[in-house]
C-alpha cells in the first residue's frame, strides 16, 4: 500500500476553499497512491465554532466521497460532526472509493484548547482493513496517550494520528510518533497541518516512521491554489517486512494485557 500525507495548510473556517486546495494538490500528485490522508479538521481548522459541525448528510462527507470515486483513493481526515445537534464531536472519517466509510471519534479531547468543553469524547477505538492493510485511527492529543493505542494482539500493522499541533510544541512530535511505532511494532503516521489559524502557528512536520522507529517517507513540496507550498510525505507500507520484525522480534508476545475504562 502505498500512502500520501498532505500537511494542508488550512484557511480558517473555509470549507469551500479548502476543498479547492485539496484537489489542486491532488491534481499536482503523479502518483498519489492508495490512501491520501489529511490533517485533523481539515475543512474548518481547529474550531470551537459547533455551528461548523455536520451530519451525515452534510457537504464535507459528500465531498469525501466524492473525492474518494473520482480518484479512486481512500482519504481520511476529521471534521466537526453533530449529533441531532446537541451533541458534536471531533469524528474521523475513512472513506473508501467504493463509498463506504468508517468513524472514529477523538478520544482525547484538548482541554488546553477548551475543546472538552465543545465536544463529546469517543469511546471506542477504530480499526480499518484496506487493501490487506489493517490501520488504527487517532487524532491530534491521542498521541499522548498510549495505553488507548496500544497495539494489542498485533490488531493494526499501521497508526495514523491526523492533527493540528502547533509549532510551539513541534519539539514533542518526533519522539511520540516515534515511540508510538516501536512499542506497538507497527508502521506510524503523523499527519500535520500548515499555516495560522487566529490562536497558534503550524508549520510542515508531519513524519511517518517503520515499525523499527526508522524514517521511512519521500518528501516533497507542492504550490496550492492559492500558490502556498505545501509538504507532501509519502511511503509504502512493506506488510512481508513488518510481519517478519514481529517473527524474528516477538515483543508483542510479553505486553501487559489490561481493559481501558471508557
Amino acid at each position: 500500500m502505498k500512502i500520501t500525507v498532505c500537511s494542508l495548510n488550512i484557511a480558517w473556517e473555509n470549507k469551500d476553499l479548502n476543498f479547492r486546495k485539496i484537489e489542486s494538490l491532488m491534481s499536482s500528485i503523479e502518483d498519489p497512491g492508495d490512501l491520501f490522508v489529511l490533517p485533523e479538521m481539515f475543512s474548518t481548522g481547529f474550531t470551537m465554532n459547533t455551528s461548523l459541525a455536520e451530519d451525515a448528510a452534510g457537504e464535507t462527507l459528500k465531498w469525501m466521497l466524492s473525492f474518494a470515486q473520482k480518484h479512486n483513493i481512500a482519504l481520511l481526515g476529521s471534521i466537526p460532526y453533530s449529533q441531532n445537534g446537541r451533541n458534536f464531536f471531533n469524528r474521523a472519517y475513512f472513506v473508501k472509493p467504493d463509498g463506504t466509510w468508517s468513524v472514529y471519534d477523538k478520544r482525547h479531547l484538548f482541554r488546553m484548547g477548551d475543546e472538552n468543553s465543545h465536544y463529546t469524547r469517543g469511546d471506542e477505538k477504530c480499526i480499518v482493513e484496506y487493501k490487506g492493510v489493517k490501520i488504527a485511527i487517532n487524532v491530534c492529543y491521542d498521541i499522548r496517550f498510549p495505553v488507548w493505542s496500544r497495539n494489542i494482539g498485533n490488531k493494526y500493522d499501521v497508526l495514523i494520528n491526523i492533527a493540528n499541533f502547533p509549532q510551539v510544541r513541534i519539539n514533542a512530535i518526533e519522539p511520540l510518533v516515534r515511540a508510538r511505532a516501536i512499542e506497538n511494532i507497527a508502521y506510524a503516521i503523523f499527519a500535520n497541518r500548515d499555516g495560522n489559524d487566529p490562536k497558534c502557528t503550524y508549520s510542515p512536520s508531519s513524519q511517518i516512521y517503520n515499525f523499527k522507529g526508522e524514517p521511512v517517507s519521500q518528501e516533497m513540496y507542492i504550490e496550492d491554489c492559492e500558490g502556498k507550498k505545501t509538504q507532501i510525505l509519502q511511503c509504502c507500507i512493506d506488510l512481508d517486512s513488518l510481519y517478519d520484525f514481529r517473527y524474528k522480534f516477538p515483543a508483542w508476545m510479553d505486553a501487559d494485557t489490561f481493559n481501558v475504562i471508557v
